[in-house]
């Protein structure tokens, strides 16, 4: 990305800030790797600062990195500007090197756990906890439950963020298993929380959130209230489906308000076969129109691995609400104590 586009990204960002009453405004550094062009990175944050030195808006700032880039200046960096820290690692050197290789194809394990130090100096100045994201995929998804023991018993993680790849056309019997592995990392979230050493697990936040009755049928936003600028400086509403035809402007071009208001005004499906089920009111995967029009082209026709997904989590809520209930309870109270 160049500068200019960046500038112009985060110009049309604070444009959009004279229409919201919360006066919060959130730049999230992304990639790829972000941190292959650090300088860039400052310049940006430069630019928002002196942006915001008439307004005055809460900003918040993140970024998401492979952690292969990491050195002191950059920890300095990200303490002193109050950044939120994201770490992609999924499991041990076994699992994390099936996928995360390097452009010399070799893994990039070593190289993250060289620079575990840099995570933990962050944690220290930051008084904030790192988040490791992991992919349960294809060729790592047996592993998931002792991925995540790795990460907390091993690396010491403290906020476990799992995504499934949805590129993936998963059958009903890989996804059984799935749920097997994720009944695992339950019960060692169950027996951690027990011993005054919780961890956060989207899981379980997405776990509650499945129950919950959706004031709206678009409930993410994409595209209203956020917006993904790609290097060439296309504006998306989401990154699952970054197609042409989705666009949603460009900084050379401004905002297509026409396709905006098409997203605000999406309240339904055209699907009898999601309408009958009873969990319609509460269900997520139907209103995740970009991920519906990338598996299968059809804003009507929810991605399946999703619909599994909802109707998995939404039947563990109900299978498990008095352990869940305890659990939560007693880690708000260890939270408060730290």
């Amino acid at each position: 990305m160049t500068l200019d586009t960046a500038k112009k990204s985060v110009d049309l960002a604070f444009a959009q800030m004279d229409v919201h009453r919360d006066r919060k405004i959130w730049f999230d550094f992304i990639g790829g790797e972000a941190l292959i062009d650090f300088p860039l990175l400052n310049e940006i944050l430069l630019y928002i600062q002196d942006k915001n030195k008439d307004k005055q808006y809460h900003v918040k700032l993140s970024m998401t990195s492979n952690a292969t880039l990491l050195n002191s200046e950059i920890i300095e960096w990200l303490v002193d500007n109050s950044f939120d820290l994201k770490v992609s690692i999924d499991g041990n050197k076994e699992v994390h090197d099936l996928n995360r290789i390097t452009i010399h194809n070799r893994g990039s394990f070593d190289a993250i756990l060289n620079n575990w130090q840099y995570i933990r100096e962050f944690e220290r100045k930051s008084g904030k906890y790192t988040q490791a994201t992991n992919v349960i995929s294809r060729n790592n998804y047996i592993h998931y439950g002792e991925s995540v023991k790795f990460l907390v018993e091993q690396l010491g993680i403290k906020i476990v963020d799992t995504a499934i790849d949805l590129f993936v056309d998963w059958t009903e019997e890989e996804l059984a298993v799935i749920g097997e592995e994720i009944y695992k990392v339950f019960a060692f979230y169950e027996q951690c929380a027990g011993e005054n050493r919780a961890f956060g697990w989207s899981f379980i936040d997405e776990v509650f959130s499945s129950v919950q009755k959706r004031r709206k049928f678009y409930s993410c936003g994409a595209g209203i209230i956020s917006l993904y600028v790609r290097t060439d400086g296309t504006f998306y509403p989401c990154h699952a489906y970054m197609v042409e035809e989705e666009s949603l402007g460009s900084v050379h071009q401004g905002l297509n308000r026409s396709k905006i208001n098409d997203l605000k005004n999406l309240n339904n499906i055209d699907n009898e076969t999601c309408h009958r089920c009873d969990i319609y009111d509460i269900c997520g995967a139907k209103s995740c129109i970009m991920q519906s029009l990338e598996t299968n082209g059809n804003v009507n026709m929810p991605d399946p691995t999703l619909c599994y997904m909802q109707k998995f989590k939404t039947s563990f809520y109900y299978d498990n609400i008095d352990r869940l209930k305890k659990i939560v309870e007693g880690s708000h109270a260890y939270e408060h104590e730290l």
